[in-house]
Order: C-alpha cells, then structure tokens, then sequence
C-alpha cells in the first residue's frame, strides 16, 4: 500500500496539517473581507499610501507633471490619487472629471504623520473612504477608493494570495523538514527494534542502545529483556537436552552391556546372571525416576500439574518425615533430631510437601559425615511457617549456592551419573512444588559447619476454608 509505512504517514500527516491551517485560515479571511468591505478597502488604502511614500515618486515632479503622474499612480493602483497644497488646495485628482464639485477636506494640523481613514462624499453624493499622509515637500498625499470599487478577487489575488502562497510553501517546507527529523528520531530506533528482532530468530542476541522518544526507549527496553529472555531459555533447552543426553547414556550403557553378556554367554554362571541381572534392574529403575522427574517438571512448567488442596499438619508430616529417616541416619551413624513449635493450620499437598522433605533430608544425611548431626526445626513467624533442615557437613561452596537450584545441577561433580545417586533434579522440583505452594525455598551456609535449606510458606487464609472457591497452585 502507498502509505503502509511509518514514514509515508508521518509525512502525509504533516502535510495534511499544514494544507488544512491554510484552508482555515483562508477561509477565515475570505469569510472576513466579505463581512467587511470597508475594512478590506482601508487596509488596501494604507498599503497604496505606504508604496507610494517609499517610493518619493510625486515629490520630485513639478506641478505641470503632476496630474499625469497621479493618473499612472491611479491605472497602476485602482485607487483615486489626489494631491492636495499644504493650504488644502488640490493640486491633483487622477478622477476629477468624477466630481465637478472637488471634495473639502479637513484642515490636517501641523507636525501630523498619518491619519485615519475617513470619509468624503462628491457631487454626485458617492461615499469615498480615504487616508493622508504628509509629503516631504509639505504637500499632502490623499489615496481615496469606494467599498465597492476594489473586486474581491483583486484584493485577495493581489494583497493575499501571494502572502498565503509564499506563507504556504515555506510551511510546507518547514513541514518537510520536521517530519524528515522526526522520522529519523523515532522510525529508525524502530528499524533498529526490527533488525535485532531479525537477528534474534536467526540466534544471535544483541541488546538495543535505548535511544529516541520515551516510549520507543520502553519498547526497546523491553525487546532486550525478552531477548535475554529468549536467550536464556534457547541455552536452557540445549543444556536441558545435553544434560538428559548424559544422564541416560551411563544407564542405557550399562543395560546394553550387560544384557550383550547374558546373550553371548560372557555372564554364564549364577552369580553373573543375578549381578547382570540386578544391574539391569536398578539402571532401569535410575531411568524411570529420571523420566517421572522430567514428567513431573514438564508438568509444572505447563501449568498442567494438579495439587491435591487439603488442610495438612505439618507438625505430623514433618515427624513422619523424620520416622522414616531414622534406620538411614542410624546407618549412617548420623544424629537426626526434629524440634518442632505450635504449628499453625495449613492448605496444600501434602504427598508433595513430603516429597520436599524428603528430599531435603536424604541429601542432608548422605552429605554429613560420621558422628555428624541433622536437625529438623519448624516455627510459626508472624504469617508463615519456617521450616529449616540443617546439616554439619562441608557446606556449600559460595559460587555453587545460586545455581543450586538448576536442573541437573551437581554440587559434586564426581558422583554425577553414580549408581544410587540422584541426577540432579530432586532440588529443582523441590522449589517448583515450594513455589507452587506461594513459598519460597533458599540454601545457605552455617556460621560454624553444614548448610541448611530453608522452606518458608504462607499459613492458611480464611478463604481457605472453601477449598472450591481457589484456584490449583499451578494456575498462580
């Protein structure tokens, strides 16, 4: 289309503009000289007087020379020229055959400049509008014309349209100019927005210099954070997709190889049998709960998850948590201990929440050594319940702590992939339920020794009660 583009319509719209202030202003002035003829001839009767005063043309004639010289003034002017004596004698009337009677005017006091335009009648009793102005030889200079004796089209086409024309073009240009500036300030901030925009869906990332109008720096603003955005996630999905690569190689290597001894008859004996056996087994084991994980966090990330909403006791959850670790951390020869206060009521999932603290205190115990201590503690602070499970082991390195709730993320680099190891989604699904829950899930290191994780959630509201009337976490 002709006027599809941003520029093309900013010039047009400046152009329009331009043309209607003419058009209106114009239209005023045809609307006003109609209105007022006289006013129209006034101001063409000083305009003559002033030409013919810059000119000095009737001071330097003598008196023989001066009727003719008014007549020529008359044809080029349209307008009765008259010349009178500093006595008020007239010296000159381009039109005195219109008159036999000469007009009587006024006695023009001394040291007078310009006058107003008055009014005369002649014989023939025909109103005449006129101005005087004094001549340097002391002469008077009467320039007189009759309301309907100048044509509009003449007044405008001579004392108008070449104003409005030359008026006209220069606006026109002056149009030109700005919308011309204009354009460059906030159409090529824009052509920049497109050529990144152009760039991103080729996968290359270049922020935009915030330049232009504000609303354009906004916009501009913004592209760079959904670029970052878009940035991130493209180098999440390709560290997403190396990282489920690696985890199930190790396991899918050891079936293949195994399974290759059963059926060459490399592992022939019992025993061989039940180790290749057993090996396949737990590796297949290691890729389902590997799947149900990526199951479960594709879930969450679609908003398809379901929460099961129901009033939970989370002092008894947690001491059911504690329970069930207890032959582990004896094990481990671990100290386990839970101290827990006046917990309030709390609406959520309860099988999900176990599963946060359990997954919380199995990395505890594996990661505290020998004689070392657990502890399980729970308190109501203001609005929110605090649950913090901490450890005495060698703590988390500094740099390690913000990425440690990545996908696939190992703190310990050389158990990655290990037999009864976990593969490094147990802590990101962990703050996807914890979130999903309007809580918040951190990792800090002791003062003296260890770390401790620390889960705070919101305690019931009144509207909990009804649990119909709220919406699944995953939809928060």
């Amino acid at each position: 289309m002709m006027f599809a583009s941003l520029r093309s319509r900013l010039w047009l719209t400046y152009f329009l503009l331009i043309m209607g202030v003419l058009c209106i202003v114009g239209s005023f002035l045809v609307w006003f000289l109609l209105s007022n003829p006289a006013q129209a001839t006034s101001l063409r009767l000083h305009e003559v007087a002033a030409t013919i005063l810059k000119r000095n043309g009737l001071e330097k004639i003598t008196a023989d020379e001066l009727p003719a010289a008014v007549r020529r003034a008359d044809r080029l002017t349209g307008m009765r020229i008259i010349v009178l004596a500093a006595d008020g004698r007239i010296l000159a009337d381009s039109r005195a055959a219109i008159a036999a009677v000469p007009p009587k005017f006024p006695d023009f006091p001394s040291g007078w400049q310009i006058s107003v335009t008055l009014e005369f009648r002649d014989s023939k009793n025909q109103t005449w509008l006129y101005t005087a102005r004094p001549l340097l030889n002391g002469n008077i200079l009467v320039v007189a014309g009759q309301g309907s004796q100048i044509p509009l089209r003449q007044i405008i086409r001579r004392d108008y349209l070449p104003s409005l024309v030359i008026g006209g073009v220069a606006a026109l240009l002056l149009a030109l100019f700005l919308a011309f500036w204009f354009e460059r300030w906030v159409v090529s901030p824009l052509q920049r927005i497109t050529t990144a925009a152009k760039a991103v869906s080729a996968g290359q990332h270049q922020p935009i210099p915030l330049k232009g109008p504000s609303e354009v720096q906004t916009l501009a603003r913004v592209f760079n954070e959904m670029s970052e955005r878009v940035r991130a996630s493209a180098q999440s999905q390709r560290d997403f997709v190396a990282n489920v690569s690696h985890e199930l190689k190790t396991p899918l290597t050891s079936i293949q190889g195994f399974a290759q001894a059963i059926l060459d008859g490399t592992a022939s004996t019992p025993d061989a049998l039940q180790q290749a056996a057993g090996i396949i087994h737990s590796e297949a084991g290691r890729m389902t709960r590997l799947v149900l994980d990526l199951l479960d966090l594709a879930r969450m990330d679609s908003g398809l998850f379901e929460f099961k909403r129901a009033p939970v006791d989370l002092a008894g959850l947690l001491t059911d948590v504690t329970d069930k670790f207890a032959v582990q951390a004896h094990a481990a020869q671990v100290s386990l201990r839970l101290a827990t206060a006046p917990l309030p009521s709390f609406i959520g999932d309860e099988d999900r929440l176990n599963q946060v603290f359990t997954n919380l205190l199995d990395n505890a115990i594996k990661h505290t050594p020998t004689g070392g201590q657990v502890a399980l503690r729970a308190q109501a602070i203001n609005s929110q319940v605090e649950i913090a499970v901490s450890d005495s082991g060698p703590g988390i390195p500094s740099d390690e702590i913000p990425r440690l709730f990545e996908r696939f993320y190992q703190v310990d680099k050389s158990r990655r992939g290990g037999g009864g190891h976990g593969v490094g989604l147990g802590l990101a699904i962990a703050r996807e339920i914890v979130a999903a829950h309007h809580g918040t899930l951190i990792a800090r290191n002791n003062p003296d020794a260890g770390s401790t994780f620390v889960v705070t959630l919101p305690v019931a509201r009144p509207d909990d009660s009804t649990l119909a009337k709220r919406r699944n976490f995953s939809e928060a």
